[in-house]
């Protein structure tokens, strides 16, 4: 995601979260593979949302 990020503000190209909550999104994921906090009853990939801000 960092590496996609990364190319698109190279070259100038927008892009957009779909989804905040689900398969593809900061919360509630449901991954194995990410550590998630707790924000507001929610699990809160936290690392894809720094990630996102500093995009």
């Amino acid at each position: 995601m960092e590496h996609c990020l990364e190319l698109w503000k190279e070259r100038g190209l927008g892009w957009a979260l779909w989804n905040l909550r689900g398969a593809f999104g900061i919360l509630d994921s449901g991954r194995t593979d990410v550590r998630c906090g707790d924000w507001r009853g929610h699990r809160l990939d936290r690392a894809m949302l720094e990630l996102l801000r500093r995009c």
